[in-house]
């Protein structure tokens, strides 16, 4: 059986969010290690998911965004700063993510929320801060402790060559922006996991991608179509319809 269906940016990241705390290594981590959960308006997400909570505002829990046609960072009086789960409990707010670096070992997790991906599954990340913001300070630990990166990330930011764009910005800082001037930094080895990826985590389907974009509130949607048995199609779209609906992130 195939199912045809559209998803909005909004819906795409709740998607996402479900696939990612399913993924059998994030579970490992939730009962035995410990999930720095960087910021993201997808994190946001994956954060209600994991904790229980509600982010009322999802742009809150991300520094750099884009929005209103040019690119800026978020309020820095509103911020949610990024939570680190140890065991699938929050630690408090007095420990900053930056300082459990140092702290973790194999088995725990770091997730980061990206801009830019492609067709290889390279995915990227814009940064405005000098220093590289939260993956230029984390990179280093995470490459040398072997800790596993996770990108969730909606198909809606596919662009032609991660690869290509990052050479082509490493060269020569933009002159001028609208916004914010912003860098592209790789994350290289990073397991991405897109809309296609969920779903395949949450259930033996095979998923493609076959239309994106809309007009009218489905700005950045994207159109996938899901093969598999009968059963198991008509209860992902039980999951489908229930996140159908999901507010425009703000």
């Amino acid at each position: 059986m195939r199912a045809q269906f559209t998803l909005t940016s909004g819906e795409s990241k709740r998607l996402i969010a479900k696939g990612v705390k399913a993924l059998p290594i994030v579970k490992k981590a939730l009962a035995e290690h410990t999930i720095i959960l960087a910021g993201g308006t997808t994190n946001a997400f994956l954060a209600e998911e994991i904790l229980g909570i509600t982010i009322e505002s999802k742009s809150t829990y991300t520094v750099g965004n884009i929005t209103e046609g040019k690119t800026g960072v978020s309020d820095e009086l509103t911020r949610i700063y990024p939570f680190i789960i140890s065991k699938g409990k929050p630690l408090g707010p007095e420990i900053h993510w930056k300082d459990y670096l140092s702290k973790l070992e194999s088995g725990d997790i770091f997730i980061k929320g990206g801009n830019a991906v492609d067709h290889t599954g390279l995915a990227a990340v814009a940064a405005s801060n000098l220093s590289g913001g939260t993956i230029g300070a984390a990179a280093g630990s995470l490459y040398v402790r072997g800790i596993e990166l996770i990108v969730p990330i909606g198909l809606e930011k596919l662009v032609p060559d991660v690869r290509e764009a990052v050479e082509f910005m490493a060269g020569h800082r933009p002159d001028e922006a609208m916004g914010d001037t912003i860098g592209l930094i790789p994350m290289l080895g990073a397991t991405v996991v897109t809309e296609i990826t969920a779903l395949e985590a949450l259930f033996p389907v095979q998923v493609k991608c076959i239309a994106a974009g809309g007009i009218n509130g489905s700005e950045g949607a994207i159109t996938l179509v899901m093969d598999g048995e009968d059963s198991v199609i008509k209860e992902a779209l039980k999951l489908i319809y229930s996140i159908k609906g999901e507010p425009r992130v703000k």
